[in-house]
């Protein structure tokens, strides 16, 4: 019987030690006997002393087994049945590559509930097909300057910078310097048109017929079928002119696909130490792509504060910092030796100011070099402004450019200098055959407010509405084949971006150009 009794023969689905102890029982009878005789002979006093210690050691025993019976709770294997508190502490040993899968699909998190139908697209798609590059925004993120001097988040400031265009203020803004419910129609529409036009890489060509198959027409010029960058950033800025974000509004997913196709699209690397994200391209006259691309990209960060964007939003100013010509201004080519256009010039100022609402760091000797190179160019004391050197002549773009930066960089509503910029302005008005211009005019129109605005508000509202396409595949957006230097060769994208930027003027700019604008200037 020593089989049985043996401990290391037992199996752990076996009966313990009480079934062991019964066969011992039924095969050692007689030596029970004698025990249960010498128990007799015992005195009672010895009897209850041993009854007692007896007692006291299985008090004893079931003291010492409930530590035992915890433990065992707490180490239950996966398989036992678990309640909600205990779900909390299963864990699992997780691959590193694992892990950085999870985190991309939290950052991915859009609605996709109205997905839009993409066209398959024709074979001349090829020209203009970007491969997307992997950027490791973490070894960027570990060469820029120190957060508490260089970033700045919103949560660290008392107002959002791009906080009229939440919906409550967008209808204050609308009723309170001219706009209407048929020009916010008119804004919704040109935002559907945007959305179909969107390649499935995320990005926008100036070729856009390739995207819808050929419903609408009017492209832009062959030569401009490379600046994806340029028509990516000019159909997101209408987006965001009308508070959708990459976090929020029925067109967020369009937004965050936007953004991601410019990220990795730039050219990351390293210029004077700092990190740079280089979005020129030759097709697009390089600055010109990068400054629409770079405002995209601090327009993204100022609204939503996403610390995803901080890092290509500051790489895409540090760029500009470096691309600064030697009279302070910009042309298409970095540093080019001949020095700046003010056309340029615009679109970099402009990018500048997006991101010093957006709290990143801008250095005061850019701004400074800007404003140097606008003495350089100007006329009648600043009242006016030629392209590379004064002009005698007035020039409407240059001009409205010219003191919109004039306003941006500092210059008081009160300037004589201002005030006779917005006279010269006003006399232009509003131009059927300059969208380029009359893009700039709103903007310093607007800023200036009183009469001259409200009599260009008008004309340039109801014409825009008036003139937007309301058949088939064009439906929502516009197209100004003389519509001065951008809409001729951008095509129908470009008119559209355009017209739904001024249309979107009464909310859109307040955050960047507000009326405040002098007392919120750059750092010089």
């Amino acid at each position: 019987m020593a089989s049985v009794t043996d401990p290391n023969q037992l199996h752990p689905s076996d009966p313990l030690i009480p079934n062991a102890m019964v066969e011992d029982d039924v095969y050692e009878e007689p030596n029970s006997r004698r025990r249960f005789l010498i128990f007799n002979a015992m005195p009672a006093w010895a009897v209850s002393t041993f009854v007692h210690v007896i007692i006291l050691l299985v008090l004893g025993l079931v003291s010492i087994a409930d530590p035992v019976k915890i433990v065992n709770v707490l180490s239950a294997s996966a398989t036992a049945e678990e309640g909600p508190e205990m779900e909390e502490f299963a864990i699992e040993q997780l691959d590193p590559g694992e892990v950085a899968e999870m985190e991309e699909i939290t950052e991915t998190t859009v609605d996709t509930s109205e997905q839009i139908e993409m066209p398959e697209p024709t074979t001349s798609v090829e020209s203009i097909e970007i491969a997307e590059v992997a950027i490791d925004m973490g070894e960027m993120a570990s060469d820029m300057a120190p957060a508490a001097t260089s970033l700045q988040t919103l949560s660290s400031v008392s107002g959002a910078p791009m906080s009229s265009r939440s919906a409550d203020m967008k209808k204050k803004l609308l009723r309170d310097y001219g706009g209407s419910a048929s020009s916010e129609a008119a804004v919704t529409e040109a935002l559907k048109w945007f959305s179909r036009h969107q390649f499935p890489n995320g990005g926008w060509s100036f070729q856009h017929n390739v995207a819808c198959n050929n419903r609408c027409g009017d492209p832009g010029e062959p030569k401009r079928a490379g600046a994806v960058n340029a028509a990516t950033a000019m159909a997101l800025l209408p987006f965001m002119g009308a508070g959708q974000t990459h976090k929020s509004g029925d067109f967020r997913e369009n937004v965050y696909r936007g953004l991601k196709f410019l990220i990795s699209n730039g050219k990351l690397g390293k210029k004077n130490g700092m990190p740079v994200l280089d979005l020129t391209e030759s097709a697009g006259n390089g600055m010109y792509s990068h400054g629409l691309a770079s405002i995209a990209l601090c327009e993204a960060y100022a609204m939503t504060g996403d610390p995803e964007l901080a890092m290509p939003a500051q790489a895409s100013i540090n760029f500009i910092v470096y691309a600064q010509c030697r009279d302070g201004g910009w042309r298409y080519r970095p540093q080019q030796p001949d020095g700046g256009d003010t056309s340029v010039v615009g679109w970099q100022v402009m990018a500048l100011k997006s991101a010093h609402m957006g709290h990143l760091l801008v250095p005061p000797t850019t701004v400074q070099g800007s404003v140097l190179f606008l003495d350089k160019v100007q006329s009648n004391n600043g009242a006016t402004y030629g392209y590379a050197s004064p002009s005698a002549k007035v020039r409407p773009a240059c001009t409205a450019v010219g003191v919109l930066c004039r306003m941006y960089t500092g210059w008081s509503k009160t300037d004589p200098r201002i005030v006779a910029g917005v006279k010269e302005v006003a006399k232009i008005g509003f131009r059927k055959d300059q969208i380029y211009y009359d893009y700039y005019a709103a903007q310093v129109l607007r800023q200036f407010g009183g009469a001259e605005w409200d009599k260009f508000n008008n004309e340039m509202r109801d014409w825009l509405v008036e003139t937007q396409s309301q058949d088939g595949g064009a439906k929502g957006s516009w197209h100004f084949p003389k519509g001065g230097h951008g809409p001729k060769d951008g095509g129908r994208l470009a008119s559209t971006s355009f017209a739904t930027m001024m249309l979107e003027v009464y909310y859109r700019h307040m955050p960047l150009y507000a009326d405040n604008a002098a007392e919120d200037d750059f750092p010089l």
